[in-house]
């Protein structure tokens, strides 16, 4: 069994985002992210107000509808509470245009991921507190460019 131990939580955090990285953006592997999902998962983003995702189907569908770029998650500094289960993440994105083959955006996110252990003790993010940088007025952010997809740019708006 897992235990929240500081250093489970930050092995726990770094796999998460390698597999984050590698699965979660491609519809054929986002399934490996139930490894790191609690069925039950809800993110909320504080981005120009508050819009709520539930459920980790949901969610790994709308991480999987940019097939035009590619946005790699960076964490700058990884926090832990281990009494209260929960780690906040300093990260870094960086959004590849696939076609451009090339960064189109650098942005930071604090993170607040709260954790729990299901029925497997194995570790599992519940919910997510996500706030995003706000960037210079006219300058390209990551949400212009997954808009840039059709079901991604259908998905935002009916998040709004």
């Amino acid at each position: 069994p897992m235990e929240f131990t500081y250093d489970n939580i930050v092995k726990f955090m770094k796999d998460y985002f390698k597999a984050y990285n590698t699965y979660a953006q491609d519809p054929k592997t986002t399934h490996r992210m139930h490894d790191y999902y609690a069925p039950d998962f809800e993110i909320i983003h504080y981005v120009a107000g508050a819009n709520k995702i539930s459920g980790r189907d949901k969610f790994l569908r709308l991480m999987s509808s940019h097939p035009s770029s590619h946005e790699t998650l960076t964490p700058e500094d990884i926090v832990v509470d281990e009494r209260r289960k929960f780690s906040v993440v300093l990260l870094k994105t960086e959004v590849v245009d696939k076609q451009l083959r090339k960064v189109v955006v650098v942005e930071r996110y604090l993170v607040h991921y709260q954790l729990v252990l299901d029925e497997n003790d194995t570790i599992k993010i519940k919910k997510i507190l996500f706030f995003r940088e706000v960037l210079p007025p006219g300058t390209l952010d990551t949400s212009d460019v997954f808009k840039k997809d059709p079901e991604m740019a259908a998905l935002f708006s009916a998040t709004n």
